[in-house]
């Protein structure tokens, strides 16, 4: 018998993880969410997956999308992951009000981000409640020089190595 869904919260809290904003163009409209369900796939191809709720609104967004951005968090963007993570705030406003750049596939990729990539959608599954996401990351920057953002117990702060 499977766990409840509140003891798999719970369990999902104990996790550390780093903080992404996905960003997204839909027929020229900007979208964007804060996901900490991302990972690295493959090396050969490089590929990458982010898990998405099919409840939220910018699911269907995202999956009528080619491309998808991934601007992993510095500490410094707390504030930022937050309003990406607010149903109420207009994603397309929120991010051509930020510093960005449009990649020749028409991605939004946030500036000042710990690191940036653009991800063509080569997959897509059905995973229980959520939508897996696979993308091979076409270009991408980093600055060498900020801190991770992480989340951790339904919270948001700084990583602190021994």
């Amino acid at each position: 018998m499977a766990v409840d869904n509140d003891l798999f919260k719970e369990l999902m809290r104990r996790f550390a993880a780093g903080v992404t904003l996905v960003t997204f163009n839909e027929n020229n409209k900007f979208g964007g969410l804060t996901v900490s369900s991302f990972c690295s796939l493959s090396m050969n191809p490089p590929l990458v997956l982010i898990c998405i709720d099919r409840k939220i609104v910018s699911h269907e967004s995202l999956k009528n999308s080619d491309t998808f951005g991934i601007n992993i968090c510095n500490s410094d963007q707390g504030k930022l992951a937050w309003d990406f993570a607010n149903s109420n705030v207009d994603k397309n406003e929120l991010i051509k009000s930020l510093p960005h750049t449009l990649t020749d596939l028409g991605t939004p990729l946030l500036e000042d981000c710990l690191a940036s990539m653009e991800c063509k959608i080569t997959e897509r599954h059905e995973g229980g409640d959520h939508t897996i996401f696979i993308g091979q990351i076409e270009n991408g920057n980093f600055d060498e020089n900020s801190k991770p953002l992480i989340y951790y117990g339904s919270g948001l702060g700084e990583f602190n190595p021994n």
